[in-house]
C-alpha cells in the first residue's frame, strides 16, 4: 500500500509538472488565420439607414463582422470584446447608426454545429468598442427590434435554451439602453419568442411568436401547448393571443407586419403536415382575422431550421420567405418565385426601407448584399467565417489541413504557400467528402482520401487526379427517410479514421531494373 501511493504520488506530481510544461508552451504560441477566404453560416444581417455602404453580419462561430464598401471587403468588429462567438441577431438604429445591438445564440438550432450565446452587446461609436448589456442565460436570441425614434427603448425575443427548460426566455425590453431590462412576455419554461415585429408608423403596436421547442437526443420537438401569436399595442406592457382563423396545432412561427400598410401582417406557420395545416396567412386587419394564402411545401419545410419571412417595406403584396430556396411572392403570397442566391440555407434578410432593391441575405454561406432586388448578389468568397467540424493533417511539407465546411465540400489547405507572402486560393481544394467529413488517409502518402458526410455517404477521392468513387455499405440516399424505413442507421457525423496498424503495400519493382 506504501508503494502503492508512492507511485500515485509521483503519477500526479508527473502530470501537474507536464500540464505547467504545456501551458507555459502554449502561452507563447499565436494563432494565425489560414483561411480559407469562403464564407460560413450566417442567422442575422443588417444594412444602415442612410448608408448603402455598410452593413453587419453576424456569424455563428466568428462574432460580428462589418463591411463599409458593400461587401468587397468584411472585417472582424468583435474579437477582443466578446466572450462567445455565436451570433443570433444584429440591429442598428435607424434614429441614431453610431447605436448597435448584438444578441448571441443562433437561432436557426441545428442538432449539431449549434452553439449558445451570452446574452446582449452594444456599441454606441458602430462597432468600434462593445459593452456587455445583460440576458446573459438566454443561450438563443432570435430578434432585437430598436424603436425607429429612441435607441434607448429595444425589445429582444429570446428563444432561449435550446435542450431544456429555463425561464429565461420570452420577450425583453429595455427603456434605458440595456441598463435595465423587464421580461414583458413569458409563457412557459420551454416556450422561447422565435419572431418579433414591430409597427413602425406606431412603435407601441408590437407582434410576436412564441415557440414550444426542445431538441432532444432522439426527437426534434416543435410545438406545444406553449407556442402562439401575440400582439401588443402599449409597447409590451400587455399582451393578447390573435389565433381567429389559425390552426390550433402551432410549430414554430414568424411574423412581419408591413411597413407599406400596417394593417397588413404576415404570418409563416408550422402546423400539423399531415393534415396540410401549415402555410403563409396574412391579416388585413392588423391581425384580428386571419386568411391562409398558401400551402406551398417549400414555405414551411425543415421549419425548425429555417420559418423566416419579411415585407417589402415599399410594397404590402411584396413578400419575402426563406427556406433551403430563398422565395419571392408579388401577389400577396399567392405565388411564388424562386430568387438566386449566393448560397443556400437561408436565416435573415434586411431591406433598406427606402430602397427595397437594396436587400442583405444571411445564410449558410455568409451574407449578400443587392442593389437590383435580388438579380446579383455580391461575393462569400471573401470572408473567412467558415465552420469546420473536425481537422485531420498529413505529414508533408508543408503540411496540409483537412476539414469538413458547414454545408459546403470538405477542404484540403495548406499550412505554409512557399515562395509566397501568404496562404491564397492557390494553396487550397476540396477534398473528399461533404459537410461533416472525417477524413481518413495515410499522413505519410495521402494522396487518396477517404471522406464521408452525413447519413452513411463515403467517397474515395484520389487528390491528383480529382477521380473519386463511392465506396457506401449500401447505395441508398437516405435523406428524408424515417430511421425506422433505413436499413443501416448512421449518425450526422460517423467517424472514419484510418488505421495506423496498416502497413502500406511494398512498392512494386519495375522490370528490367536492378536494385
Amino acid at each position: 500500500m506504501k508503494h502503492l501511493r508512492l507511485l500515485v504520488l509521483l503519477l500526479v506530481s508527473a502530470s501537474m509538472s507536464y500540464g505547467q510544461n504545456l501551458d507555459s508552451v502554449f502561452q507563447t504560441l499565436k494563432f494565425r488565420n489560414i483561411g480559407p477566404f469562403r464564407g460560413g453560416r450566417s442567422v442575422t444581417a443588417s444594412g444602415v439607414v442612410g448608408d448603402p455602404l455598410t452593413y453587419y453580419m453576424g456569424t455563428t462561430g466568428g462574432g460580428v463582422w462589418k463591411t463599409e464598401d458593400a461587401g468587397a471587403y468584411w472585417k472582424n468588429i468583435s474579437d477582443g470584446f466578446f466572450e462567445m462567438g455565436s451570433v443570433g441577431a444584429v440591429a442598428v438604429s435607424e434614429s441614431d447608426p453610431n447605436v448597435v445591438y448584438v444578441g448571441m445564440g443562433e437561432h436557426a438550432p441545428r442538432g449539431v454545429m449549434t452553439s449558445y450565446g451570452d446574452g446582449m452587446y452594444k456599441s454606441t461609436d458602430a462597432g468600434k468598442t462593445w459593452k456587455k448589456i445583460g440576458l446573459e442565460k438566454t443561450q438563443h436570441i432570435a430578434r432585437v427590434v430598436i424603436h425607429p425614434k429612441n435607441p434607448d427603448i429595444v425589445y429582444v425575443a429570446a428563444q432561449g435554451a435550446l435542450h431544456g427548460p429555463t425561464q429565461d426566455r420570452g420577450i425583453y425590453k429595455t427603456t434605458d439602453g440595456g441598463v435595465t431590462w423587464a421580461k414583458v412576455l413569458y409563457v412557459n419554461d420551454l416556450t422561447g419568442c422565435s419572431e418579433l415585429s414591430m409597427d413602425m408608423s406606431n412603435p407601441q403596436v408590437l407582434y410576436a411568436t412564441m415557440w414550444h421547442h426542445q431538441r432532444m437526443p432522439w426527437q426534434v420537438v416543435s410545438g406545444g401547448p406553449g407556442s402562439g401569436v401575440y400582439k401588443s399595442s402599449d409597447g409590451g406592457a400587455t399582451w393578447e393571443k390573435i389565433h381567429k382563423g389559425l390552426p390550433k396545432e402551432m410549430g414554430k412561427m414568424a411574423i412581419s407586419v408591413s411597413r407599406a400598410n400596417p394593417d397588413k401582417v404576415f404570418l409563416l406557420m408550422e402546423s400539423d403536415s399531415d393534415k396540410e395545416l401549415g402555410g403563409l396567412f396574412v391579416s388585413d386587419d392588423a391581425g384580428k382575422n386571419w386568411n391562409k394564402v398558401s400551402g406551398d411545401h417549400r414555405l414551411i419545410q425543415r421549419a425548425w431550421y429555417y420559418i423566416e419571412v419579411f415585407t417589402d417595406p415599399q410594397d404590402e403584396n411584396t413578400v419575402y420567405v426563406l427556406s433551403a430556396p430563398a422565395l419571392r411572392s408579388i401577389d400577396g403570397g399567392k405565388t411564388w418565385e424562386t430568387l438566386s442566391s449566393s448560397h443556400g440555407d437561408h436565416h435573415d434578410l434586411w431591406i433598406n426601407p427606402t430602397n427595397s432593391k437594396n436587400m442583405v441575405l444571411a445564410d449558410d454561406g455568409g451574407a449578400a448584399i443587392t442593389f437590383n432586388r435580388a438579380e446579383s448578389w455580391t461575393t462569400l468568397d471573401n470572408m473567412p467565417t467558415a465552420q469546420f467540424y473536425r481537422i485531420n493533417v498529413d505529414n508533408e511539407f508543408p503540411y496540409n489541413i483537412y476539414a469538413g465546411q458547414q454545408d459546403n465540400s470538405s477542404v484540403k489547405i495548406a499550412s505554409m504557400s512557399l515562395g509566397s507572402y501568404s496562404i491564397g486560393e492557390r494553396d487550397w481544394t476540396r477534398s473528399a467528402g461533404g459537410e461533416s467529413a472525417f477524413l481518413a488517409f495515410d499522413p505519410d502518402d495521402p494522396r487518396y482520401v477517404m471522406g464521408g458526410s452525413y447519413l452513411g455517404t463515403i467517397e474515395i477521392l484520389d487528390m491528383k487526379s480529382k477521380a473519386g468513387t463511392g465506396v457506401m455499405a449500401a447505395p441508398i440516399q437516405y435523406l428524408s427517410m424515417a430511421a425506422r424505413d433505413m436499413k443501416y442507421l448512421y449518425d450526422w457525423n460517423a467517424p472514419i479514421i484510418w488505421s495506423k496498424h496498416h502497413s502500406r503495400q511494398p512498392k512494386r519493382k519495375r522490370p528490367g531494373k536492378r536494385n
